[in-house]
């Protein structure tokens, strides 16, 4: 995409978003007052997920409003980039999922930012305990992550108008959306990345995930047991919870403890000493969606990366945000089945409605590709270097090769009739 239009797409996103951050709560005062003096607007949401939980509110205090300038900052830059990287001006669905990305990992980064800017905060970087805390006592759970879900359509429609509308001579002039078919990569010589290499590339992204999911993550977490029916069945009586923490107590290694805020609790392939056996399924399975995910839009990524030729810097760290973007996309993807499917036969352990929001599950989401993502683009990167170098070696000529070897001067003579 010419670097105009990809300019005005993100411009566009970064500022519909601002106007919601910093306008509504104003405006939902407003609508109060004219109503009602005694009124109060109830809070906006939209499939289950809160449009105002990341609001700003104060700008008396840093905390108030940095994170949400954070998000937005960083939205707008890695949108910029996606869409710059995008092959032409046709809206393609790779590329929406690419901007879901960037908007996720933005929001990612304005959560770990929240409680560094926090007086109160015990430290920097809050255990998952201190998070659930957080959303008991009534601040949004992932109120970033749902914000980023929200709004992402806000670029995406005013792309599709561009498209929709591109012979429109205003726009073929300023937006030169008559340039189409223009490639991001270059695409000339022999592909560094053939079928196997391919796979290679796919296998090196996944291990920092699996790696992760060995370790394990900080928590107990899909521990309820329908063992004691109380009324009728299906009503929230019906079952009893209970915590085997309670009488057996667990606590992780400190080291896993210290960065439980930033790990997700549910990629864990192994039980814990203290787990149940239908708790352990059930973890297993989100980790097992997470991990599918993952390795799906890898063997994309890797698809895409057969067809570029030569790597440019921008190509390389295009891929690298890429693996980024898709850490997040799956931790988002697993965080929803975590959040909604599970919680029919196999709920989150902590108590409260708030704690079994899906907001929950997505803030620990995004918490964890924001902080990991990274680790994937890297093995990404070093994938295709090395595989890049070992196609760049020369071939070393064979010592039988008889065009550049001496005549000897015997045979010399012997040819003129010596």
């Amino acid at each position: 995409m010419n670097r105009r239009l990809a300019l005005l797409l993100a411009a566009y996103g970064a500022w519909s978003q601002a106007t919601v951050l910093f306008f509504l709560d104003p405006m939902k005062r407003q609508v109060s007052g004219l109503v009602e003096p005694e009124a109060t607007v109830g809070e906006v949401q939209l499939l289950g997920l809160s449009l105002e939980g990341f609001a700003v509110r104060d700008l008396s205090h840093v905390q108030g409003w940095l994170p949400q300038v954070v998000f937005l900052l960083l939205s707008g830059l890695l949108s910029y980039g996606v869409l710059r990287a995008s092959a032409g001006i046709r809206p393609r669905l790779r590329t929406v999922v690419a901007l879901g990305g960037a908007s996720l990992l933005a929001a990612g980064v304005a959560m770990l930012t929240g409680p560094v800017l926090d007086p109160d905060a015990v430290n920097a970087m809050p255990t998952y305990g201190a998070w659930v805390v957080r959303a008991q006592m009534g601040e949004v759970p992932g109120a970033a992550a749902q914000f980023a879900l929200l709004t992402l359509w806000l670029p995406v429609l005013l792309w599709l108008l561009v498209w929709r509308y591109r012979e429109w001579q205003p726009l073929r002039m300023y937006l030169r959306t008559a340039e189409d078919g223009r490639d991001g990569h270059e695409k000339s010589g022999p592909s560094p990345v053939s079928a196997r290499p391919r796979r290679h590339l796919l296998s090196a992204g996944l291990i920092p995930a699996v790696l992760l999911a060995v370790a394990g993550g900080p928590v107990l977490r899909h521990i309820r047991v329908n063992h004691l029916s109380q009324g009728v069945p299906g009503s929230p009586d019906a079952s009893v919870t209970f915590d085997p923490d309670l009488w057996e107590n667990y606590r992780p290694p400190a080291t896993v403890e210290e960065w439980s805020g930033v790990l997700y609790p549910a990629l864990r392939l192994r039980p814990l000493r203290t787990e149940l056996l239908g708790g352990w399924i059930a973890t297993l399975v989100v980790c097992a969606v997470f991990l599918l995910v993952l390795a799906v839009a890898l063997r994309a990524l890797a698809r895409r990366a057969a067809e570029v030729r030569r790597w440019s810097p921008a190509a390389l760290a295009d891929l690298a945000m890429k693996g980024w973007y898709a850490t997040v996309l799956a931790a988002v993807v697993a965080a929803v089945v975590d959040g909604r499917l599970m919680r029919w036969f196999a709920p989150r352990g902590e108590s409260g409605a708030a704690a079994e929001h899906l907001g929950v599950a997505l803030g620990d989401a995004v918490r964890f590709g924001a902080a990991w993502g990274w680790a994937t683009g890297l093995a990404l990167l070093g994938a295709v270097l090395l595989m890049t170098r070992s196609t760049a070696v020369p071939v070393a000529p064979r010592a039988d090769d008889d065009e550049d070897q001496p005549v000897p001067e015997r045979e010399e003579r012997s040819a003129h009739g010596d």
